[in-house]
């Protein structure tokens, strides 16, 4: 979907972030159950400084969040081409069988009188 207007570019910008915040979230605990498991079982992890730790588990968030946020626009992406596809079909449907059809279904209603 070609975004045009600054409207569309901020919704499409407000859903990438929405899934920037999920993906960090998710990778965040992801890293931190990883940065337990090396706490508890490997030596040279709790000698590690806890600012290197920190920077262990926000590369985790990081790197979720952007992969969640691409996902989330390419998804956006393709509902919209979706969307602008269905509504062209319904549009040549209309010029194609439009009049055909509704004289069809009035012709077929039985008119009480």
């Amino acid at each position: 979907m070609r975004v045009v207007t600054n409207t569309e570019q901020e919704n499409a910008g407000r859903y990438a972030m929405k899934g920037f915040a999920v993906g960090a979230a998710q990778w965040a605990g992801v890293g931190l159950f990883a940065s337990g498991l090396l706490y508890a079982f490997m030596p040279w992890y709790r000698r590690t400084q806890t600012v290197n730790k920190f920077y262990i588990v926000m590369c985790f968030a990081l790197g979720g969040g952007a992969h969640k946020s691409d996902r989330y626009m390419v998804n956006y992406e393709r509902r919209g081409r979706a969307q602008i596809l269905d509504e062209e079909t319904r549009k040549r449907y209309e010029l194609i069988y439009g009049d055909a059809f509704e004289a069809e279904k009035a012709a077929e209603k039985p008119t009480s009188q």
